[in-house]
């Protein structure tokens, strides 16, 4: 047992990728008032753990660009279960304008990102997903009338378990001022989209981003959904890197 400030150094017990259900991307490393106190690390996919009154935000995955020192959004990354850079998890590269192809350590393509064309920006959010053999996860705009919280009070769709309080929690759809977000929710077979899959998938909420205040910009996903965690993950580090400007974070 470590105590002092050897207990408040010790490393985090390790989290499997797989098993990661809330997380956020950046450089930050301890989320205090006190940004002499928060610390960076290397840019990566992060979960947060509690220790002495403070939030550790602990790397899972690590990101790396694909060309040194180039924007994620433009030239694709990396993604790997190790600091070192030994074990890929996977590769998000453009291969045309509007699509990343999203593969894993061998090539297998495991699904894409793609960004929304200009012209239906008004009624989808700026990116959207697709896993063979699911249908398209798009984020609609006002998705249900009264935003998130009145959709989910009408029981729309299947929402991943807990997240329901934090939508709530963190506010309606209503625009935020300064940094804030919106709440954004990914569902799968959104109208107007077309792709296969059970129909039981169709309007299931598989990836969703509550509203962000005070710099807290979190992603939730279900642990045992079908939804693969490393498109989650590609992503919401292109919406930070790309919408958000976070590359450097």
């Amino acid at each position: 047992m470590a105590f002092g400030k050897n207990r408040q150094d010790a490393p985090f017990e390790a989290v499997h990728w797989d098993e990661i259900t809330q997380f956020t991307v950046g450089r930050m490393m301890r989320r205090t008032v006190r940004k002499s106190k928060r610390g960076e690390g290397p840019h990566a996919v992060r979960f947060m753990r509690a220790r002495g009154g403070d939030e550790y935000m602990v790397p899972g995955v690590y990101i790396v660009p694909a060309e040194p020192a180039g924007p994620l959004a433009k030239g694709g990354f990396r993604l790997f279960e190790d600091e070192g850079g030994r074990q890929l998890l996977c590769t998000v590269l453009p291969d045309r304008s509007d699509r990343f192809r999203v593969t894993d350590a061998t090539g297998r393509e495991l699904g894409s990102v793609h960004r929304t064309p200009t012209a239906k920006r008004l009624t989808q959010q700026s990116l959207w997903m697709e896993q063979p053999g699911h249908p398209a996860i798009v984020a609609p705009r006002n998705w249900a009338r009264g935003g998130p919280g009145a959709a989910l009070g009408r029981g729309v769709g299947r929402v991943l378990g807990g997240v329901v309080d934090s939508l709530l929690s963190f506010g309606s759809d209503e625009a935020g001022s300064g940094a804030d977000l919106k709440p954004v929710v990914w569902v799968a077979g959104a109208e107007g989209t077309e792709g296969e899959g059970a129909a039981g998938e169709y309007g299931q909420a598989v990836l969703t981003f509550p509203r962000s205040t005070e710099g807290k910009r979190w992603y939730f996903v279900e642990r045992d959904g079908w939804l693969d965690k490393r498109l989650a993950f590609a992503l919401a580090v292109l919406r930070e890197s790309e919408t958000l400007g976070a590359d450097h974070r």
